[in-house]
């Protein structure tokens, strides 16, 4: 009887051990598991994280809702069309725009197309290589295309494609804009 009692007891031990062990392997993979998912889910923040602080992703800006509405912006224009516009008066400001100056006429320009302004305004980029037919280093008002030679500034105010004032000093051309801005 004691070699049938210790014989159930080793077996029911060695259950006991089998169950222990499985249980302990299902522990031991559900852990991995969860390290895993944890580990892919940190570096899938991260990401997420590092794409919106460096503003790759916009995903919390209220500018995604925004809706535009249409307004007039100034026009760039090459030398050859300054005298072939459709508008009867306008305004062609000269300048080159990869100087540092240029912050100051863009500045200006801004603020003239925020107003409700009775004229057209163009601008001709003189650092443009397609317009250095019309840079010089003295000025020549013609209504000639061909003859035509500007400084760094010039403010044409044209009508009927008729050159009719020049100004060239940018205090002058601020004052000039800035009588049509309200």
């Amino acid at each position: 009887m004691k070699k049938k009692e210790m014989q159930k007891k080793i077996k029911k031990e060695k259950q006991d051990m089998r169950a222990y062990n499985l249980s302990d392997s299902d522990k031991n993979i559900r852990n991995g598991i969860i390290i895993a998912l944890s580990v892919i889910i940190f570096i899938a923040l991260m990401f997420v994280f590092t794409k919106i602080k460096t503003g790759e992703w916009k995903l919390f800006t209220k500018e995604n809702n925004i809706f535009y509405t249409a307004e007039a912006q100034t026009e760039k224009i090459s030398c050859g069309s300054i005298l072939n516009r459709t508008d009867e008066e306008y305004f062609v400001l000269a300048y080159q725009m990869k100087e540092d100056s240029a912050s100051l006429y863009q500045s200006l320009i801004s603020k003239y197309n925020d107003s409700k302004r009775k004229i057209t305004l163009y601008q001709l980029d003189l650092s443009n290589s397609r317009n250095n037919i019309c840079l010089a280093d003295n000025l020549n008002i013609t209504n000639d295309i061909t003859t035509l030679k500007l400084v760094v500034p010039t403010l044409l105010k044209i009508k009927n494609g008729k050159i009719v004032s020049t100004i060239t000093n940018y205090d002058q051309i601020k004052q000039e804009l800035y009588t049509y801005v309200d």
